[in-house]
């Protein structure tokens, strides 16, 4: 803090705590200490002359063109001696913060020009040593090469440079340099160098010289695919090594441009190649900045000019061509608004700068006639307007780089305190039980002494929230404590509360709003693992059993009402249900799952549980391969001719594990052939399947083969004659005379016909006639034999049938 800030307030203490007021001789005092202090205030106030340079840059000998800058109107005006030599081929150029020192970039001959800036005129000269090269540093045979980017840090001690050819081939390098102006001439030290897959595209430092900001884009490698966005480094005050902290920012494509806002609350990123914007909160503990705002896509733009935030911090400025986009910032978040296009402003990477100090851009192009103009930001709208005298004459082309001198004016004297993040996410918590906890920072971003009288929770719940810190009585400026808030709602609903923060600084206390929602009890299920995994398992045998663990991931008790089994081959699994009782939150029980497959190949199944849980039924896919039970091996096709037996040697070849007993059929066999199998065989044991055929052959047809249509005749014959012969017997008895007669032509006509119907059924009564038996037909027949068996359960497996071939020839 300078001290003119703390002069008034102290010699106003002084007085009336130490020196009587009454007196005359101490009032003479305290207006001559007034004075005094008037005047050093004065002194004090009276902002140091900036400066504008620009550097033509080309083949050697190049120049660089000095400018005085109006500090009421922003008006330029030739340094005296102006454009000054640069003996080397010249590029970006770098203004150290106490606008001491102005660096060129000689991007051919791979060194760093010094020149010193004559405070009173603003004329160049060449330090001696100068240009300064950086040697190798991490590789003792390599140094890096091509410089791309360079910059410096407010306290004027440091200067970094980016290398797009690093250490090693594929690397980009960012050397750490130190001003040193201890001898008899100021020199350029290295001081060390780091490597990175990105090139270091633009550099950054933040008004407080905390933090080195390495923007990324295409390196060596070429790759884009994840470069985009910057490395964050803290550098030390005293040596300059810098200490790497994260990322800002971090962009899904490559990095083009970069910029801060000056009050080191927002990071801005244009990347990819059609000009994509994205802006980040800057925490300001460590200098990252993670919380991003969606991209804001808006067209293909000018990918090789910069951009910048201008002083106030609240409009950014993206060119396009020969126009600019302005940008609103939203000052609590960051967030982008275009809200107009100004046209006619030419711009290049490296000459478009923003005045640290005042409401003036500057922008240059590489061309003959003058081309530095200076443009006033309207600080209602963001509008550009290019002031009376604009553009200026350089006295030579330019310009491949332009800097301006000069720091901006802390805006915080004293101590001050934030809060970070500055809003919370609303809590959430089962009523009973307590949140996640969200951490917070509290960080003195004054310069002076931070004391924290208390940290506490206030408002319309406060025993809804607790809070624990790290905190001790005092931070000093840019340190940082941490306060860790935890959300216990006693009962459903919505609860509210603030952290208060009470201290030193002005705007004591600092609040943050604090909201949290009370949820009633719900049980929610997860499980491990996620997908059962079963070996690989014979049909016929069974698995280990796997164990299902079914965990209380809710907040309320969980009942399982019922497990079950689904999916295409659910008689493939069995399981063991031991979650019959109430899970607790956070407890689990178990299902014990065996797998034994009835069919060989791919199984799945599903297992589905039924429970008071929100998403019930959850279902867990289950999934194996099952081995055949059987292997037939053995004589598969035979050849034979009609009327013999064909045999086949066969053997059901167990698969691992399996064992037991299988029962055979077998069908298909040819016209006048049988297939023969054993009804049942053990594994591994072999076995004959035959199959019999007929052959051609000729016999007498027996009498009961003719037909019916033959016999019947003769038979009603030989009941009429019985039934006439009864007639005559009867008639005879009655007529003794005629009986002896009759009795004898009777009984010899019986006889005759008796032998007549004796030999014609008995003997065919046309004689023995000559047939074809029936013969199995030649050509090929396919037949099937079939194994049968049970499992453990009792279910039927699938088990492949074996196909026989037979070729049965004449």
């Amino acid at each position: 803090m300078a001290i003119h800030a703390w002069v008034p307030s102290l010699s106003l203490t002084i007085f009336h705590r130490y020196i009587d007021p009454r007196s005359s001789g101490a009032r003479f005092l305290f207006v001559l200490c007034l004075l005094l202090v008037t005047l050093t205030t004065s002194r004090a106030q009276t902002p140091a002359q900036q400066y504008v340079y620009g550097s033509l840059g080309g083949p050697p000998p190049s120049s660089v063109a000095g400018f005085s800058k109006a500090s009421q109107t922003g008006a330029l005006s030739l340094v005296p001696g102006s454009p000054f030599s640069e003996r080397l081929e010249g590029g970006l150029v770098a203004i150290d913060g106490q606008g001491k020192f102005l660096f060129v970039l000689n991007p051919t001959s791979n060194d760093i020009s010094m020149f010193q800036i004559n405070q009173a005129s603003g004329a160049l000269s060449e330090v001696p040593g100068s240009p300064f090269a950086v040697p190798p540093t991490v590789n003792p045979s390599l140094a890096p090469s091509q410089p791309i980017s360079i910059t410096a840090e407010p306290s004027g001690k440091f200067l970094f440079v980016g290398y797009f050819w690093g250490d090693y081939l594929g690397y980009s390098t960012v050397a750490e340099l130190a001003i040193d102006t201890s001898g008899l001439s100021p020199i350029l030290r290295t001081v060390g160098s780091f490597g990175s897959v990105g090139a270091p595209v633009q550099l950054l430092t933040d008004s407080k010289g905390l933090h080195l900001y390495v923007g990324l884009g295409i390196g060596p490698s070429g790759n884009p695919v994840g470069v985009g966005g910057a490395q964050v480094y803290s550098i030390d005050d005293s040596t300059g090594v810098l200490s790497y902290r994260g990322m800002a920012a971090f962009f899904p494509s490559f990095g083009l441009n970069y910029a801060i806002d000056p009050q080191d609350r927002f990071f801005f990123l244009q990347g990819g190649d059609v000009g994509d914007v994205m802006s980040c909160i800057i925490s300001p503990v460590d200098g990252t900045a993670n919380t991003c705002f969606p991209i804001y896509y808006f067209g293909i733009l000018n990918s090789s000019a910069g951009i910048v935030v201008e002083s106030s911090g609240h409009f950014l400025y993206i060119p396009q061509g020969q126009s600019v986009a302005v940008f609103s910032i939203d000052q609590t978040t960051g967030a982008l608004t275009q809200v107009a296009s100004v046209s006619g402003v030419f711009s290049g990477k490296g000459s478009f700068v923003a005045d640290p100090m005042g409401p003036y851009i500057y922008s240059a192009g590489l061309t003959i006639s003058p081309t530095v103009h200076t443009y006033q930001v309207d600080q209602q709208t963001g509008g550009l307007t290019e002031i009376p005298g604009s553009p200026f004459n350089p006295g030579t082309v330019c310009c491949q780089g332009l800097a301006i001198s000069g720091n901006p004016v802390q805006a915080i004297s004293g101590p001050a305190a934030t809060i970070f993040p500055s809003t919370a996410a609303t809590f959430a918590a089962t009523a009973g039980t307590s949140s996640a906890t969200q951490v917070f920072s509290i960080v003195n971003i004054g310069n002076q002494l931070l004391a924290i009288n208390s940290i506490s929770i206030a408002g319309t719940n406060p025993t809804s929230f607790s809070q624990t810190n790290t905190c001790l009585a005092t931070l000093t400026p840019n340190a940082n404590c941490s306060v860790s808030i935890t959300f216990n709602p006693a009962s459903v609903g919505t609860f509210t509360a603030g952290l208060r923060i009470a201290d030193n600084a002005p705007s004591s206390p600092q609040t943050l709003l604090l909201s949290g929602t009370g949820v009633a009890p719900v049980a929610a299920v997860t499980f491990s693992p996620a997908t059962p995994s079963f070996p690989a398992t014979t049909q016929g045998t069974s698995s280990v059993a796997q164990t299902l663990t079914l965990i209380n991931s809710g907040t309320g008790p969980l009942h399982v009402s019922s497990v079950s089994l689904g999916g295409p081959n659910p008689s493939d699994i069995s399981f063991t249900n031991n979650c019959m009782a109430p899970v607790s939150p956070a407890a689990n029980c178990t299902i014990s799952l065996v797998f034994s497959p009835i069919a060989p190949g791919q199984r799945t199944a599903s297992l589905v549980i039924s429970d008071d849980a929100p998403d019930s039924p959850q279902m867990v896919t289950l999934s194996a391969i099952a081995t055949p039970a059987i292997t037939a091996a053995g004589t598969t096709a035979q050849n034979v001719a009609a009327g013999q037996t064909a045999n086949y040697t066969l053997t059901l070849n167990p698969g691992n594990g399996f064992s037991g007993m299988i029962s055979l059929a077998c069908s298909g066999a040819p016209l006048g052939a049988t297939c023969s199998v054993p009804p049942s065989v053990a594994v591994g044991t072999p076995f004959t399947v035959s199959v019999t055929t007929s052959g051609a052959s000729h016999a007498l047809l027996p009498y009961s083969n003719f037909p019916r249509v033959t016999r019947t005749p003769l038979l009603f014959a030989l009941c009429t004659f019985v039934l006439c012969l009864l007639a005559l017997l009867t008639v005879g008895n009655r007529v003794p005379q005629l009986r002896s007669r009759r009795l004898a032509w009777t009984g010899a006509l019986a006889t005759m016909l008796f032998l007549a119907v004796i030999t014609s059924e008995g003997c065919g009564g046309m004689g023995a006639t000559p047939i074809q038996q029936i013969v199995t037909p030649p050509g090929n027949y396919i037949l099937t034999v079939t194994p049968s068996a049970t499992n453990a359960a009792n279910k039927p497996l699938q088990l492949p049938a074996i196909q026989l071939t037979l070729n049965v020839s004449p």
